[in-house]
């Protein structure tokens, strides 16, 4: 083939390969799971979501990241968490975000309304990051190929993380207690918080404080129960639940209060902590908050920084940072 007809040849593939990558679907999202929220945005689909959480319509970096969600319908959960199909063909919502354990009642109405139900599973790192390729490859090409730049990036930290600490004795292991919005409720095996505590080097206390036949390993359990255990290290999921546990003559044996190892989980988009993207975040976090020297070269505060802007298009203000990294409420 000659070079005159090879290089418009090029040029024509080159176009479409270009085009294939950033088509962007027109598409009318809603999904009640507030971290499937963060999930979404990160993909670069925040502007089709016209139904969300009301927690996440709450969240500061959330609201300024998307300043539009503010006037964004909060999708309707019932107490027995069931969805209010009307609610979302009103909306004209081509794709429903649920978690597996929700209930969407009359799908075959949805289904001829046009409304495609996603139903992901929940509460390990392995669901978490399958439901962000998962809902890249429904969105289209251009969030796959974000999701796939996120999973080089959950990649490079999981294997970051387990290689410094590859040589740590299981008795080394720093005894950690998670209270979840409230300081007696926590969580055991299997559960997405006892994944990143074992891959960022840490022994939860609650680990098998649950029934083998609970179906739910978490709850509310026992002050007395937990200062027996005395953790070393105690990480609330906000700050409320910190102060309580800091003021209390009741917490004031437990050796994370006596020596000031008592942290407010960093919340960005989403708590770290839970069923967001920024969990890639979190067990470094936590690594380097539980083997300082491990990771003395490793500065989160970079690394936070540089996170939100690649994947979340976001330039995060000095103040910004230490809100996300020591959140005040």
């Amino acid at each position: 083939m000659k070079l005159s007809r090879l290089f418009p040849l090029l040029a024509l593939l080159l176009a479409a390969s270009l085009h294939a990558e950033n088509t962007h679907k027109e598409v009318r999202i809603a999904s009640p799971w507030p971290a499937q929220n963060t999930i979404i945005a990160m993909l670069g689909y925040g502007d089709s979501i016209v139904g969300t959480s009301m927690i996440a319509k709450r969240i500061p970096l959330f609201r300024q990241s998307l300043p539009r969600i503010e006037k964004v319908a909060a999708v309707s959960v019932n107490s027995g968490h069931e969805i209010n199909p009307e609610q979302i063909i009103a909306l004209g919502v081509d794709m429903l975000f649920v978690p597996q354990n929700m209930v969407v009642p009359q799908q075959a109405l949805l289904k001829q309304a046009g409304v495609q139900v996603l139903a992901f599973e929940a509460n390990s790192l392995r669901a978490l990051t399958q439901r962000v390729q998962q809902t890249a490859a429904v969105l289209g090409p251009d969030a796959q190929q974000k999701a796939l730049a996120y999973q080089r990036y959950f990649d490079r930290n999981v294997a970051l993380v387990t290689g410094r600490l590859k040589d740590l004795p299981a008795s080394q292991r720093v005894s950690l207690y998670h209270s979840m919005g409230n300081p007696l409720t926590t969580t055991g095996r299997p559960s997405l918080n006892q994944d990143w505590i074992d891959l960022a080097g840490g022994k939860n206390i609650a680990e098998n404080w649950f029934g083998e036949h609970q179906q739910n390993r978490s709850g509310e359990v026992a002050l007395e129960k937990i200062v027996t255990a005395n953790p070393a290290v105690i990480i609330a999921m906000n700050k409320r639940d910190a102060d309580a546990i800091l003021s209390s003559p009741q917490w004031a044996s437990v050796d994370a209060v006596i020596h000031h190892r008592v942290y407010v989980n960093p919340k960005g988009m989403f708590w770290w902590c839970r069923e967001t993207s920024e969990e890639a975040l979190q067990f470094l976090w936590l690594a380097k908050t539980l083997y300082p020297a491990r990771f003395a070269d490793v500065d989160i505060r970079k690394e936070t920084r540089e996170f939100y802007r690649q994947f979340f298009g976001l330039t995060l203000s000095d103040a910004q940072m230490s809100d996300v990294l020591n959140p005040p409420r």
